[in-house]
């Protein structure tokens, strides 16, 4: 048992996992911190802002890291300088382009706003520049399967700036420009920690060639447009639900979205460890190993976290209060309309990754393009009709139910995989790894 556990805990799946919780659980920390030390409309402007900060990041994230993954997995040490050099390389250009765009957004733009997002709009480019450091190297640690330092990158970040909130409580100076000097101070630390430990690669900025630089570009330019459609989503949800109805309404749509932490954080790991083995398969044109990746991952995913949404919808009321406040109880429909359409995130999520990896990210941004247009035309018409914040969380369940079958209508004609497939090998894979936590499968493993 003991020698199960162990081989267990060494597993590269355990170290994605645990970075995804030790990120989850200080962000659920935080978040019931600020959700009962802000006034109600601040803590949904806050929320506002970080989703603003998100779609920036994103960008980034989609034009780099599926690419840096892609080309950097089993190369050469001098092409893979070459690889990471070109991607400093983008990601700095880019990086200063969103510092001067916010600027200049401010100064032209001022008028538009109130005196919360002049503040915001001020720090948004800094915030992506002190953030930079710290995902470049979580890219090449993924990249690398060490999965293990990016929990300590997390650790860092997310721990330090539940330390910063503590001494803004215990100075009773919790103000949203507290808060965000706080976040940028966690992002600087977590940054200046990862050059510390040299995980960055920095100093192959001067290995970069035009050639590489262009291969990333053009292949993550399609994946910017299906990954930021995908981000939008959530975001499109938060900016109508303002527009149309108040900024309280965004802080009470909240709740579910943390309550979805529970799900993403096993969705998230199992993706991180899933990308290189796909895209090794397709870079050896090995169709038939990635379909039997997609389907074990796939089912593997769907399997884990039922029970994870049994015991949300079970306890779903104590739950909001246990996270945020008796005041937020009007979000217990939402969460569980939310829970039920989860069931199918991991079959939509690994079609989004295969997809990219056989090379047709064009497929996936339409996907997930279509999926936006919907989801901002069903917002708008069932707030319209309904003028109830519930009727987002409908509209959400249809777009992941077309994105389901048109995604899988295009991975079905490149690979020979069948819906039964993903049950068989989801369910051989969940044997496994218990078996494996029980020691019988590391036992059977040796020789």
């Amino acid at each position: 048992m003991a020698f199960g556990l162990m081989a267990a805990i060494r597993n590269r799946h355990f170290h994605s996992l645990l970075g995804n919780v030790v990120m989850a659980f200080f962000n659920v920390l935080s978040f019931s911190l600020l959700v009962r030390l802000l006034p109600l409309n601040a803590f949904g402007e806050w929320v506002l802002f970080i989703g603003t900060y998100n779609i920036l990041d994103q960008v980034r994230t989609a034009l780099l890291q599926t690419g840096l993954i892609k080309f950097y997995t089993g190369v050469e040490a001098h092409t893979g300088r070459q690889v990471t050099g070109a991607a400093w390389y983008i990601s700095l250009v880019l990086t200063l382009g969103y510092v001067l765009l916010s600027f200049l957004v401010y100064f032209t733009a001022y008028p538009w706003f109130n005196d919360t997002w002049h503040f915001f709009i001020r720090w948004l480019g800094i915030l992506t520049l002190f953030s930079l450091p710290m995902n470049f190297a979580t890219w090449i640690l993924q990249a690398e399967h060490r999965f293990e330092k990016i929990v300590l990158v997390r650790l860092v970040q997310n721990g330090s700036f539940l330390l910063l909130l503590g001494g803004l409580y215990l100075l009773a100076e919790v103000t949203l420009p507290n808060v965000l000097y706080a976040y940028c101070t966690a992002m600087a630390l977590a940054s200046i920690y990862c050059l510390l430990r040299k995980w960055t690669r920095v100093r192959t900025l001067f290995f970069r060639t035009r050639e590489q630089a262009l291969e990333l570009f053009r292949f993550g330019r399609h994946i910017v447009g299906s990954m930021v459609s995908s981000s939008l989503l959530n975001y499109s949800d938060t900016l109508i639900i303002r527009t149309l109805l108040s900024p309280a309404a965004v802080a009470l749509y909240s709740i579910p979205q943390k309550f979805m932490e529970v799900i993403e954080i096993i969705l998230r790991s199992f993706v991180a460890t899933a990308q290189p083995t796909l895209s090794g398969a397709a870079n050896r044109h090995d169709y038939t190993a990635v379909a039997r990746a997609f389907a074990k991952y796939t089912g593997t995913v769907t399997l884990l976290i039922l029970p994870c949404i049994i015991g949300l919808l079970l306890f779903t009321q104590p739950l909001i209060i246990i996270l945020a406040d008796r005041d937020y109880l009007g979000a217990t429909d939402i969460v569980r309309i939310i829970l039920l359409s989860a069931i199918l995130w991991p079959i939509d999520r690994f079609i989004g990754v295969t997809l990219d990896m056989i090379n047709l990210p064009n497929i996936n941004f339409y996907k997930n393009f279509l999926k936006l247009v919907l989801n901002v035309a069903c917002d708008i018409l069932f707030i319209w009709i309904y003028t109830d914040i519930r009727s987002i969380a409908v509209a959400s369940l249809l777009n992941v139910l077309f994105a389901v079958a048109f995604g899988y209508y295009f991975v079905k004609r490149r690979l020979d995989v069948r819906l039964r497939d993903i049950w068989d090998l989801g369910w051989q894979e969940c044997k496994r790894l218990l078996g494996k936590l029980s020691g019988k499968q590391a036992l059977a493993d040796q020789p």
